[in-house]
């Protein structure tokens, strides 16, 4: 199934472009993005009764000389992100179903990161995982350069150069993990699963483990990304159009995140201590600097990127938490809301910058000093927003809170410190939340107000993306239990 997904996905992709109307391009990516929500669906419904490692795995010999296999499959870390994929990059689609666009490939490539986002999160060999890791930023490089705002070729260039700098020190990482095993067992190989149970009996030495882990760590902080490796991510999201910035920040963002889970963790009973302490301390300061660096900004969409900031930073908290030595069940509740968050965040970031979308598309102008009592003559739209920024602040009900909490109160025990610290940023958190709104859909009109609600193709995702985000909060259970087998079965914590 993942297989037929990902053909799905390439074929529509390659159709997309090869059309040359406009309006028969979309069609396509509309009904390839679709046929893959609804494989991944049908996954996650059978993963529900899944209590082993992977499911859904194909293993075939690729390149058997070099020990390179195309190997897929998911568990309950990968399948929400997967989900979360096919999900959004769905509703983009649909989102983006009536924008103005200069060429018909603007559809093909958003099919084309969907498929290299779902080939990052099913992947199990490493080479292959870093094929589709790279191919990730193809698409999105395009889609920032040609569709950007006026500062569109440095921010396409400083997301390139960003983020596959710190995917080559990534890779050096893997490449030392897979010759250190072959020199340790005489057999080469990139399958993951095979290098992380070795990793523990190999014998590296101790300058060569520490970089295997600073490298993978680098990697995977730089792409979250975490304070000060944070500059390439404000000026993306500001440039990028409307379904850009959602695929950006509501999937793209979560590699990172999913990296530290799927390979750190495992890695980490073997890593220098001082590895854990710096992974919480990127946490903190994001989670701290978000509400700073926020707070002042006058353009609603460059406010909704910083605050993405730190709410990754509650993952890395959470990672670090539940590597600690302590309560073996409030380290499971800290990785389990770490892992939780990825899925959280990916849904309610969606709303947000599709709120901004929907404002700039409407208004002509995304900037706080322009803007005001929008609740007027979008009554809908105004409510859904207010109902978006809510679950970010992490309002109980919500499924931001689900996820906040479970790493707080994991953390709370473990790293006291460190929770404590991440706790005064909800107030301040808070604060410029209701800034925003009070900006945009309250107060006194600074420009007339447009003269109605939003359009169908607008409400559509929005409404979608909000009452996921309240049914997850309510009842989280599918993917928090999930996730939980997943992390017991991975024998991390004991």
């Amino acid at each position: 199934m993942i297989s037929l997904m990902l053909i799905v996905l390439l074929i529509g992709s390659i159709l997309s472009f090869a059309i040359g109307k406009r309006e028969h391009s979309r069609i396509v990516a509309l009904v390839s993005t679709l046929l893959a929500f609804i494989i991944s669906l049908v996954m996650f419904i059978e993963m529900q009764e899944f209590d082993g490692m992977f499911a859904f795995e194909e293993n075939l010999k690729w390149i058997p000389a070099a020990g390179i296999s195309y190997h897929v499959g998911v568990d309950g870390i990968s399948m929400p992100m997967v989900l979360l994929t096919t999900f959004v990059s769905f509703l983009c689609v649909v989102y983006a179903w009536e924008e103005r666009l200069r060429s018909n490939q603007f559809f093909g490539l958003i099919v084309l990161l969907d498929f290299a986002l779902v080939g990052v999160f099913t992947s199990l060999d490493f080479f292959l995982f870093y094929i589709f890791w790279e191919l990730v930023l193809i698409p999105m490089f395009f889609v920032i350069g040609i569709w950007g705002g006026p500062r569109k070729d440095y921010s396409a260039i400083k997301f390139l150069i960003y983020t596959h700098v710190s995917s080559v020190i990534m890779l050096a990482g893997i490449f030392a993990i897979f010759y250190f095993n072959w020199v340790s067992t005489g057999k080469m190989t990139f399958d993951i699963p095979v290098l992380l149970n070795n990793y523990a009996a190999v014998e590296f030495p101790t300058i060569w483990r520490d970089f295997i882990f600073a490298a993978l760590l680098f990697g995977f902080l730089v792409k979250m990304p975490a304070v000060p490796f944070h500059t390439w991510l404000p000026d993306a999201h500001v440039e990028a159009p409307t379904v850009g910035s959602i695929l950006l920040a509501g999937v793209l963002l979560k590699m990172g995140g999913y990296g530290l889970v799927r390979f750190l963790v495992p890695m980490s009973l073997n890593a220098n201590e001082v590895f854990i302490a710096v992974i919480a301390i990127f946490g903190v300061i994001s989670i701290l600097y978000t509400p700073l660096a926020a707070l002042p900004q006058r353009d609603l969409k460059r406010l909704v990127a910083f605050s993405s900031i730190g709410h990754m930073g509650f993952i890395s908290l959470g990672v670090a938490a539940s590597l600690v030595s302590g309560d073996s069940s409030m380290r499971m509740l800290a990785l389990t809301g770490a892992t939780f968050q990825l899925f959280a965040h990916g849904v309610i970031t969606s709303i947000l910058f599709g709120s901004a979308g929907v404002i700039q598309h409407h208004t002509g102008t995304r900037l706080f000093e322009k803007l005001g009592g929008l609740m007027k003559p979008m009554p809908k739209f105004s409510f859904l927003m207010v109902l978006g920024f809510f679950a970010s602040m992490g309002f109980p009900g919500m499924v931001g809170f689900v996820a906040e909490f479970s790493v707080l109160a994991g953390a709370l025990s473990l790293m006291p410190v460190f929770a404590v610290l991440a706790l005064i940023s909800i107030p301040l958190s808070v604060i410029y939340h209701l800034y925003a709104l009070q900006r945009t859909v309250f107060g006194t009109p600074a420009n007339p107000l447009p003269k109605s609600d939003f359009h169908t193709y607008e409400m559509i995702p929005l409404l979608v993306w909000v009452v996921v985000t309240v049914i997850f909060g309510i009842y989280p259970a599918p993917v928090f239990e999930m996730i939980e087998k997943s992390i017991s079965v991975m024998g991390v914590i004991p």
